[in-house]
Formats: C-alpha cells, sequence, structure tokens
C-alpha cells in the first residue's frame, strides 16, 4: 500500500520526503487580506467571523471538520478522498507524490470544490508543496520546474518574486488555492547539509536572516498576487535540526523566542501571509515538554502574541509524521487547537475520522468548544478570500 507521504528523488532513489509540510507541515503562510487580520495585528477574529455566505457553523462535527484538510496522492480513489471531504465537511485537501498529468490535477481539483459545495461552503482549499527543486508535488507540462529556495537564494529576489507570481498563476488555473511554501527556515552554517529537513535538500534560501527573509517576502507577494494562499514554514524554523520529523523526532536546542532567525517569520507575516505553518520538532529554549505543534508557548504566545500573527495556524503533518506517532491520532487534532493552531495536516486519509470525532469528543467542554468555533471561522475567512 502506497503511504500517504511524499516521495522525491534524489540521487537516483526515492527518499520520503515531508509529508505535509514541509518538512510537512500545515505548514505557512499569509497575504494580509486572507488571513483575516492585518499582519502585525495580534487581534483574534470572533468564534463565527469568516463563515461563508452559504452557511455559518454550528455543529461540533462540522466545525471540527473545517479544521481538517486531508493528503491526496495521485494513486488514491478521487472519488474517496472527495466523499472525505463532503461527509466530514473539511475544509479541502492537499496533494501528495508526484502529479505528472495536467488532467489529473485539475479533475481532482474540481472534484474537490464539488464535494465541499455539497457539503455546503462556497469552495475547498486545494494545496500542494511546490517549493521548487526537489519539492514539487505538480509536475506536468502545465507546470514551470523552478529552481530550489538554495539556487535563487543566490540571485536576484525579483526573479523569485516573479517565477512564485508564474507558479501561482499555474496553480490557480489548474483549481488549486493554496501553496505550502515558501520555506522561512534560517539553515544553520555550521549543520549545512546535516540539516537534514532543509539543508540537505537545498529547500532554504540561504543561512543569513535577513536575505532570507527578502526571498520569503518576495515568495509570498508572488504567490498571493496570483490569488493563491502561502503558508510560511515551519515555525519557529527547522534549520538547526538533524532529523526529518517525517522520519523521526527532533530537538532544536539553539532557536529562543528571540532569535534572529525567526526575522524571516515576521518577514512573511508582514508580507501578507495567509497562514503560519508550525513544526513538530521540540523547541528547549521555548517549550522542552512538547512538540511546537502542541506547544502553546509556540503557538499561542510566540506566533499569536510576540509576533502578533493573527491568521490561520497549519499544522505540519499530523498523519503520518513519525515526530508526532507517540500521540495518539484521536488527541493529535485537539492538542494542536489546544495550543493555538487552526488547521490539521492529516496526510493518512485513515485517520481523518478518527481526528474529527477527537475534536467533536473535546467540544463537549464549553472552552474547547469556543476554541474550536473560533479555528473554522479563520478558516472559513481562509476559504471565502482564495479562488477555486
Amino acid at each position: 500500500m502506497t503511504l500517504p507521504r511524499r516521495e522525491i528523488l534524489t540521487a537516483g532513489a526515492l527518499v520520503p520526503l515531508l509529508t505535509a509540510c514541509g518538512s510537512s507541515e500545515p505548514g505557512t503562510s499569509p497575504a494580509p487580506s486572507a488571513t483575516g487580520g492585518t499582519p502585525g495585528s495580534a487581534t483574534t477574529p470572533s468564534p463565527t467571523a469568516g463563515a461563508t455566505a452559504s452557511r455559518t457553523p454550528t455543529s461540533p462535527a462540522l466545525l471540527a471538520g473545517r479544521c481538517l484538510m486531508v493528503g491526496m496522492t495521485p494513486e488514491a480513489d478521487v472519488d474517496e478522498i472527495a466523499e472525505l471531504v463532503r461527509r466530514h465537511h473539511l475544509a479541502g485537501a492537499f496533494m501528495l507524490g508526484s502529479w505528472t498529468s495536467t488532467s489529473a490535477i485539475k479533475e481532482a481539483a474540481s472534484s474537490l470544490h464539488r464535494a465541499a459545495r455539497a457539503a455546503g461552503a462556497t469552495r475547498a482549499l486545494v494545496a500542494a508543496d511546490q517549493e521548487g527543486g526537489l519539492v514539487h508535488n505538480l509536475r506536468s507540462e502545465a507546470f514551470t520546474e523552478v529552481p530550489s529556495a538554495e539556487r535563487l537564494g543566490r540571485g536576484d529576489p525579483a526573479t523569485c518574486r516573479r517565477l512564485s507570481a508564474t507558479t501561482g498563476s499555474q496553480m490557480a488555473r489548474a483549481g488549486l488555492n493554496m501553496v505550502l511554501a515558501p520555506v522561512a527556515d534560517v539553515v544553520d552554517p555550521d549543520l549545512g547539509a546535516d540539516n537534514a529537513p532543509i539543508g540537505a535538500l537545498h529547500r532554504g534560501y540561504g543561512t543569513d536572516p535577513q536575505l532570507v527573509s527578502r526571498f520569503v517576502t518576495a515568495a509570498v507577494q508572488g504567490f498571493t498576487g496570483s490569488g493563491v494562499a502561502t503558508s510560511i514554514k515551519h515555525f519557529p524554523g527547522l534549520g538547526a535540526v538533524g532529523t526529518n520529523t517525517d522520519l523521526g523526532s527532533a530537538t532544536d536546542r539553539t532557536t529562543a523566542a528571540s532569535s534572529p532567525g525567526l526575522a524571516s517569520f515576521r518577514a512573511g507575516i508582514s508580507a501578507g501571509s495567509q497562514t503560519v505553518m508550525v513544526s513538530s520538532a521540540v523547541y528547549s529554549r521555548i517549550d522542552p515538554a512538547s512538540p511546537a505543534v502542541f506547544s502553546s508557548k509556540v503557538v499561542t504566545d510566540l506566533l499569536r502574541g510576540r509576533m502578533g500573527f493573527s491568521g490561520v495556524v497549519v499544522s505540519d503533518d499530523l498523519g503520518a509524521a513519525k515526530a508526532v506517532a507517540e500521540t495518539p491520532a484521536r488527541r493529535r487534532a485537539t492538542r494542536f487547537l489546544q495550543a493555538g493552531g487552526d488547521l490539521v495536516l492529516c496526510a493518512d486519509p485513515s485517520l481523518v475520522a478518527t481526528m474529527a470525532s477527537g475534536l467533536v469528543d473535546a467540544a463537549s467542554d464549553s472552552s474547547f468548544a469556543t476554541t474550536l468555533a473560533a479555528s473554522a471561522g479563520r478558516v472559513d475567512k481562509l476559504v471565502a478570500r482564495v479562488g477555486g
């Protein structure tokens, strides 16, 4: 059985890569208008803010679905994934693996949008990792082959902006409205290629936070100018870890709440990224007790509080990623929302019902019910502002 994890061709061998992320994500980022808040503003939308015109979410089951996106490989049964979206009122789906047929890409996107409308939404969120270099899911003749971020980082940000705009337009024409990019991680120069999730795969723009900031800004502007929502990732950074979180647990022992490497995330937020993807690594100088996706110190205190992000916070993959395997699937989505997140990426379709059920059960607590409604509202505001 094909695992719901994206794979890339490296050195002639298939290497499992980042689930939804970036690294997954999940992960993330913003365009001022798409988040439901002004970049830099810490204002939190009300629980029902952003509900689509077609319906206002009320039931816990519907609210839970709005906070979930499912992974879809080219080998998956499109009708089955679309049925998951319809039955569970999912926000949408993200494409995994290597999609080489333009018609298949368009047909999958159309099916997802139809399923979302059948469930009462205006459209689905349809996303893909389209970073460039080794990491791009859409590989048909309809999509320009873009150099890696590492290579782009040696040139002019204007080129990055232009290529991002081109890619965004191509995605929009195919029915997608969200890109799980750009990568805002600043690779530790002492690690280089030993940084498995980013450096080894040439996914980072560089090792200098200010340089990375300029390219993240350019990429966000290019994509959002084409009507595609971005997700700057993987907050608060995967540039200083050794392990790919898709394949195992990772700990960052250097990044703190005041680290210079956070500048690129601030830049992406200021440029208007609608979403930010949170990593599943542990950051011992911020919260040694929990992976970032389950940490209120990372999501609520740092990202929403200190950095003032009021848009949609996306998880890196919580379905197939080994970094979160010890947490029961039923608890993963709930823990992410409790930490301050909004939209869960689940690369394993078989776990969607379990995660949705966990959210519904947790909503029996009135405090979490309010949290769930607020997250669904932010997601619906994003959905209402993208194309598809």
